[in-house]
């Protein structure tokens, strides 16, 4: 009777030790870069351009981050501030065009008409950076947001800082 008990304790032993093995292969979370998102999207984003560096990939998580916290608060010149000049240039054409705005500035268009839901702000403010994805001046941040959905923001290269390319980031998957 002891040594069946001793076998059954053994087996259950080397039956957890495989069961762990087994599941560490599977995938660990361990993947970085734009590998970690392959089970959730099989976007082309994944491989475009080069992997950034590790210093890039913060730095486009920290434009990303201050953009969404400036238009959840909005508080707009620093938002504005966050956009690539074509996106500027964008924003101030049709402020001029399309609107009877006095001021025809980004601050004063994107407060005019950005309108955000509570939830739209709280879900925005939620970027967890996994890859920058880069090609000449070029980028894609893709990161998980709320819910654990995959996005991506584009940015442009101008100077030595990273700037939003578009207003809105996409949904990847």
């Amino acid at each position: 009777m002891r040594g069946e008990r001793r076998r059954r304790a053994f087996a259950l032993l080397i039956a957890a030790v495989l069961a762990a093995a087994l599941l560490g292969a599977c995938g660990s979370g361990s993947e970085e870069g734009s590998d970690q998102f392959r089970d959730e999207t099989s976007s082309p984003l994944l491989d475009f351009g080069e992997e950034a560096s590790g210093e890039e990939l913060e730095e486009g998580a920290a434009v990303v981050e201050d953009f969404f916290t400036a238009r959840a608060d909005g508080d707009w010149p620093t938002a504005c501030a966050q956009l690539a000049r074509p996106v500027l240039a964008k924003i101030e054409h049709l402020a001029t065009s399309a609107t009877d705005l006095e001021d025809k500035s980004c601050p004063s268009f994107l407060g005019a008409f950005t309108r955000l839901t509570a939830k739209e702000k709280e879900d925005s403010e939620i970027v967890e950076a996994g890859s920058l994805r880069r090609r000449g001046a070029r980028a894609f941040l893709i990161y998980h947001g709320a819910k654990e959905a995959v996005y991506s923001m584009p940015l442009n290269r101008e100077g030595d800082a990273w700037k939003l390319a578009s207003l809105s980031a996409d949904r990847l998957g």
